[in-house]
């Protein structure tokens, strides 16, 4: 979400215009924490060791990725489309880093990926980047009411 955020921001102080359509953030928020959704065990060993954290689980959300940008204006499907996707994705690329999963279930349960982020330091990177979002957000909310005044501006 941040990363969205921080492409509507350049955008917007740039170019004067949002990249992505309304309901994208939403979107990509839920499919962040999608992988956690669809498998909501107690315990962190068991999320991670399920399919939702697997190739195929991201192979079989790019046609669910495509249908749901089908709601979205024809010029924004494929761009609303590949971010909600990097959302899962990025998620799952997390918790690589964070414990490992097995990339290739059903085929191999072995985990790949180790304890590179300490579970320690876990609340600390979630708390900068709620932060981030939020200073992101606030700063977009800023930049469309000036990229507005100027139109109005302009019109006249």
């Amino acid at each position: 979400m941040s990363g969205c955020l921080a492409a509507e921001v350049i955008s917007l102080r740039f170019r004067h215009r949002r990249v992505f359509p309304d309901w994208t953030l939403p979107l990509v928020a839920l499919f962040g924490v999608l992988p956690d959704i669809c498998s909501p065990h107690i315990s962190l060993e068991d999320r991670h060791a399920s399919f939702s954290h697997s190739l195929l689980f991201l192979a079989v959300l790019v046609p669910v990725c495509g249908m749901i940008a089908f709601w979205f204006e024809k010029g924004m499907r494929l761009r609303v489309a590949v971010v909600i996707w990097l959302a899962a994705m990025l998620h799952l690329a997390a918790d690589a880093v964070s414990g490992g999963i097995p990339w290739l279930i059903p085929w191999k349960e072995e985990p790949l990926g180790d304890y590179y982020l300490e579970p320690f330091t876990w609340p600390i990177y979630d708390a900068v980047f709620i932060i981030t979002a939020w200073l992101l957000w606030r700063w977009r909310q800023r930049l469309e009411v000036r990229a507005y005044e100027r139109e109005l501006m302009s019109a006249d």
